[in-house]
């Protein structure tokens, strides 16, 4: 987030030398960026082991062939957006010590949350970045340009790129966040971009919304 005087958000984005990008949830306070109160972080869920039934066998069954096992994907590299003029590599974004989903340290880093999917496997594959910074717009400045149908392409490590289509942009309340939603996982291939938005609250130092991102990957 960004402290007064801030650019708004309609204005065209300016690349700078200066750090710059704007956040999904800090875990800590900083002065700059998307900053402050704890209860602003997403919180990835737990997981919950699911407990294993053992069925009494029959003499007279067939044997049920092994299941296809799951795509598991590959950590992705790097994620560009054309419509938005958005390009960039990506670093590991972890969980930090108070639970909360880490953001990049430097603002002008985009990172992946290491705890969810991965491109080409079962989503949701989580990528995090700054909105603007005290000086500036960030990388993420232009999320809310996003529409239903433009495309997002992710490159794993490997070299390939999945397409993915955006579904849905939308803001929630960061003390209302849908983390199921959000960081849930699923049996399809998804993505979520995640940066701030709403209104900045001149007081608290941040902004009251995420915005998040929903896109689905494209069939081969």
């Amino acid at each position: 987030m960004i402290h007064a005087p801030r650019t708004r958000e309609g204005a065209p984005l300016h690349r700078r030398t200066l750090s710059g990008l704007a956040a999904v949830a800090l875990t800590v306070t900083i002065v700059t960026g998307c900053a402050a109160a704890p209860e602003s972080a997403p919180t990835p869920p737990a997981s919950t082991p699911t407990a294993a039934v053992t069925a009494a066998p029959t003499p007279t069954a067939t044997p049920s062939p092994d299941p296809t096992p799951l795509a598991e994907g590959r950590p992705p590299a790097s994620v560009s957006a054309p419509a938005i003029g958005l390009d960039e590599p990506l670093i590991d974004l972890g969980i930090g010590a108070d639970g909360k989903m880490e953001v990049p340290s430097d603002f002008d880093d985009v990172g992946w949350f290491t705890g969810g999917g991965k491109p080409g496997g079962h989503g949701p594959t989580v990528i995090a970045g700054h909105v603007d910074s005290v000086t500036a717009p960030a990388v993420f400045f232009r999320l809310h340009e996003l529409a239903p149908g433009d495309e997002v392409d992710v490159t794993d490590v490997d070299g390939r790129v999945v397409t993915y289509t955006v579904t849905e942009v939308a803001d929630f309340p960061k003390d209302d966040f849908p983390t199921a939603r959000v960081f849930g996982a699923t049996l399809t291939d998804e993505l979520r971009l995640i940066t701030c938005g709403g209104f900045f609250d001149a007081n608290s130092g941040h902004y009251d919304d995420n915005r998040v991102v929903f896109a689905t990957a494209q069939l081969p």
